[in-house]
């Protein structure tokens, strides 16, 4: 089996399109998204129908939830509150009552799949942090764990002496515990500004991630166009 893994669209359409294409050439079995759709980019409607359409399967990210309910836009920066709150005008009660169907964490061939920390992903706890990332692979249960949230893409090792950061994108997977970010399809920030992603292939053993160039002008124009923040625009052409 072949699962793509996707996270962080962030309304960034002509990104998931991009990703999406790239998929299908992939062949893939089946695609699981791991929350934020919505939020920063200007096509929250059509990213929520484009991932319908893929019959994802998907976990809740903090941007979902505080579209869903406005109540937790408060935890969000000015920026992404001020975008998020500009999304919802876009939406529809379908649209939310969609959204409100993503549990917290997807389960699939022992691996774990969810927003932030798979250990507690209700808190939304970014797993930038060394430390974090060390406990997360010592207490995981799953063989795999697929994470975002942090627009930073990665792969780390637990052996059986230490937690490791692989340098490189490509993992055959063995017998030890595995975390992989798999950064952000709509707006990464690890200085790669090309949408990401990442393939799981359970029958060969072997996870990638994989980077593809989309239009980002195109992108930049429409929230430009908006009125949006204009920091919402230029950090996309510099991944950060």
């Amino acid at each position: 089996m072949r699962l793509a893994v996707v996270s962080d669209i962030h309304g960034n359409l002509e990104a998931l399109e991009a990703v999406l294409l790239e998929i299908d050439r992939l062949s893939v079995d089946g695609v699981v998204a791991l929350g934020d759709i919505v939020g920063y980019g200007p096509d929250p409607l059509a990213c929520i129908y484009r991932i319908r359409e893929a019959e994802a399967s998907c976990v809740l990210g903090n941007h979902d939830a505080a579209l869903v309910d406005a109540r937790f836009s408060h935890e969000l920066n000015p920026i992404a509150r001020d975008t998020l709150l500009r999304s919802r005008e876009m939406v529809t009660d379908e649209e939310l009552a969609y959204l409100r169907t993503f549990a917290f964490r997807h389960v699939e061939a022992d691996g774990v799949f969810t927003h932030a920390n798979p250990i507690v992903p209700e808190q939304w706890q970014h797993l930038h942090l060394f430390e974090h990332i060390k406990w997360c692979l010592e207490e995981l249960e799953w063989h795999l764990a697929f994470v975002g949230h942090t627009h930073h893409a990665g792969i780390f090792c637990k052996t059986d002496h230490q937690v490791v950061a692989l340098t490189s994108s490509e993992l055959a997977v063995g017998h030890h515990r595995y975390l992989i970010n798999v950064g952000s399809v709509g707006q990464p920030r690890d200085g790669d500004p090309r949408a990401c992603f990442a393939i799981w292939d359970t029958d060969a053993g072997r996870a990638e991630l994989r980077r593809v160039e989309y239009p980002v002008q195109r992108t930049q124009r429409k929230l430009t166009a908006l009125g949006w923040p204009a920091y919402a625009a230029e950090r996309l052409a510099r991944g950060e």
